[in-house]
């Protein structure tokens, strides 16, 4: 039997060794729970900022890509980062003397991150705004591409090749048209090709685990049905439809675009009606040869509109707009649906916005990260990163 004089120094010595122990193994707030870190913050500056896209960054960050009004000559595109906590690591904003815009943004592989816009020049034409910045959020390059007779808008960009980027735009005045840019990791153009005619307006471009460029958004004819269009990387035509498939009396404008595991596709719109106030949700489905599976429509008695779409980390969908149906107040509407029907697993509603734009991602930890503009006078631009389960605080 141990001596009882030396039972209390051994016992205190153990205790203490196994409490350090323990606090090696110390499981801080959404460690290996699954939850994820969670919460709420606001970036910009002195006036009116909006943003346009989202993207998760490779350090667990994230990466907003937008306009701003807060630092002079009228709207200039603006690129903010936030760590995975929410605190903001740097800014800057891009343009000239006249209107400047970013739609959206992408990572390169060099830990910097190429956005694309549109600008306006003094003559009042619209052209195409590419700008590199490096890790820090350092201008690299800033490129502008645009005929003079026509107005560029892009849609997107993504990744290819070894360094070379596609932006995505549409042309309007005279023949309306969708079209490629790519360039190389300098900014410098490679090619530039007409992939569609007509009237259409695209929202989002995404590359799917194929290799393949998809793209979702507007068809205009007699009404306005959603529309989504699968490429080659070349540009080259797979295959197209649109929702609904009759457009009948519905105004019905797309958004944004997911890939799901098994390669299928998922879009994103708002059914507006007769455009009358009493907006809903809605999400279409695709398989990869472009044929229907299934459509899901839900909302409440007052303006709801989804604005994107994004596969979570267990192959299922999340969905973000804006929903006046909750609270007579229009707020960020966030919701997980099944992959399978659209079906609800849980929804969110929070913060007062404009009802500009909303944008998200999925992230690896089950969550999600959202951002919206802020509905007051220079009003800045919200990020919440939610848990799986949808909660921020």
């Amino acid at each position: 039997m141990m001596n009882n004089k030396l039972f209390l120094p051994v016992f205190c010595l153990l205790s203490l060794f196994f409490w350090a122990a323990c606090d090696l193994e110390r499981i801080e707030p959404g460690g290996p729970s699954g939850t994820g870190t969670k919460f709420s913050t606001t970036v910009g500056g002195s006036s009116n900022d909006f943003p346009n896209d989202i993207i998760t960054a490779s350090d667990g960050g994230f990466v907003v890509a937008g306009y701003t009004q807060s630092f002079g000559n009228g709207n200039q595109a603006y690129i903010v980062k936030v760590d995975k906590n929410g605190a903001q690591q740097w800014e800057n904003n891009f343009g000239g003397a006249f209107d400047d815009y970013a739609t959206a943004v992408t990572a390169s592989s060099d830990g910097g991150f190429v956005l694309c816009g549109r600008t306006w020049d003094v003559n009042q034409n619209q052209d195409l705004l590419i700008v590199k910045v490096n890790s820090t959020g350092g201008k690299v390059w800033e490129k502008t591409y645009g005929a003079t007779d026509s107005t560029e808008t892009a849609f997107g960009i993504v990744p290819v090749g070894t360094g070379d980027f596609l932006i995505g735009y549409t042309v309007s005045g005279g023949v309306d048209l969708i079209r490629l840019l790519r360039v190389n990791s300098n900014g410098s153009k490679v090619s530039d090709k007409t992939v569609r005619t007509g009237d259409f307006g695209i929202k989002k471009m995404i590359k799917t685990s194929d290799g393949k460029i998809v793209m979702a958004g507007d068809k205009y004819s007699t009404t306005t049905v959603s529309y989504i269009l699968k490429l080659n990387e070349d540009g080259s035509y797979v295959w197209e439809n649109t929702y609904p498939s009759s457009a009948g009396n519905n105004y019905t404008p797309g958004y944004g675009v997911a890939e799901l595991t098994d390669k299928s596709l998922v879009m994103c719109s708002s059914d507006l009606g007769n455009n009358t106030s009493d907006h809903d949700f809605n999400l279409s489905a695709f398989n990869s040869i472009g044929g229907n599976l299934w459509d899901e429509t839900w909302g409440g008695a007052s303006a709801d509109e989804l604005f994107d779409v994004a596969r979570s980390s267990d192959n299922e969908l999340g969905v973000a707009g804006y929903t006046a149906s909750f609270s007579g107040t229009t707020e960020i509407y966030l919701s997980k649906r099944k992959s399978i029907d659209g079906s609800k697993i849980w929804e969110k509603n929070f913060f007062a916005i404009n009802n500009g734009w909303v944008s998200m991602a999925a992230c690896s930890d089950g969550g999600f990260v959202v951002c919206a503009a802020q509905n007051q006078a220079n009003g800045d631009i919200i990020i919440v990163k939610t848990d799986k389960d949808g909660n921020y605080q």
